[in-house]
């Protein structure tokens, strides 16, 4: 951004030297007569006027309509920026950030909610101490004596991997069961009441991870409410500033030839 004073600066000097009046008691200025001149020099509306031109801005210029601090805002609290600029959609920034917000809380409470339950079900429907025992005799005391069985080491009760792995791999499945008998299941024993009721856990616990997901999704979605509103603050604020001042951007490539004149260079430049 190139400004140039030179004829500004000429013009505010040409007009305070041609609105001088004559110097009263023999070429002294009285106190009143200093003030006038004072006066003359800034009241002077046509060198006022050049020297804003020439700046580029004009007087009164609100430090709220600057594209860089209605970005920030509208960064910080999406909407706000557009609001400093007299844009009303400001308010749909706004709405959109409370109505994500409410949403990601809803979500991750329904999803928090939902998980307590599927470990409790777990807990009242997987046997692990059962598990625990099997395991021992048959893959830490006897190692060929799983059969069928994959002797899988058991996460740590508690954690997430924990509640996943015991409804995820059939290693575990055998002990999902509600008819009494927590020993050695054989496949074909392993019936539809207790298959049942592992995919009953398996579906409370998907329910629970896509409420989780989607929350997470919200949280997401914030941001980019952000960066848009921001992005949005930003451009607003340039289109005003060049219909205010009559500069127009540009965009383009300008070529030049190197250094030592071997070859040429290209660069994109951007002017405003």
């Amino acid at each position: 951004m190139i400004r140039r004073w030179s004829t500004s600066a000429v013009a505010v000097l040409s007009t305070f030297l041609l609105s001088q009046p004559a110097a009263s008691d023999g070429g002294v200025f009285t106190e009143r007569e200093f003030v006038d001149h004072e006066l003359a020099l800034v009241t002077s509306f046509d060198a006022r006027d050049e020297l804003l031109q020439s700046s580029g801005r004009e007087d009164g210029h609100d430090w709220r309509e600057n594209p860089t601090t209605a970005a920030m805002a509208s960064l910080a609290v999406p909407g706000s920026g557009q609001l400093m600029q007299g844009h009303k959609r400001g308010y749909l920034y706004m709405v959109a950030e409370i109505a994500l917000w409410g949403g990601f809380y809803a979500l991750d409470k329904k999803g928090s909610d939902e998980r307590d339950k599927y470990e409790d079900f777990a807990d009242s429907n997987w046997d692990r101490a059962a598990y625990m025992a099997w395991y021992q005799e048959n893959c830490v005391e006897c190692e060929d004596c799983a059969g069928e069985y994959d002797c899988r080491p058991l996460a740590t009760y508690g954690t997430q991997e924990y509640y996943e792995d015991i409804g995820k791999y059939a290693t575990y499945w055998r002990w999902w069961n509600i008819d009494g008998d927590e020993g050695h299941i054989a496949w074909d024993e392993y019936g539809d009441v207790d298959e049942s009721v592992r995919n009953t856990y398996w579906d409370m616990r998907g329910d629970s991870n896509r409420h989780l997901r989607q929350a997470r999704y919200a949280t997401m979605v914030v941001l980019l409410n952000h960066m848009v509103a921001a992005i949005d603050a930003f451009f607003s604020g340039r289109v005003e500033e060049h219909n205010e001042t009559g500069r127009v951007g540009d965009l383009g490539l300008e070529f030049d030839v190197a250094d030592g004149g071997d070859g040429m260079t290209c660069a994109l430049m951007v002017r405003y």
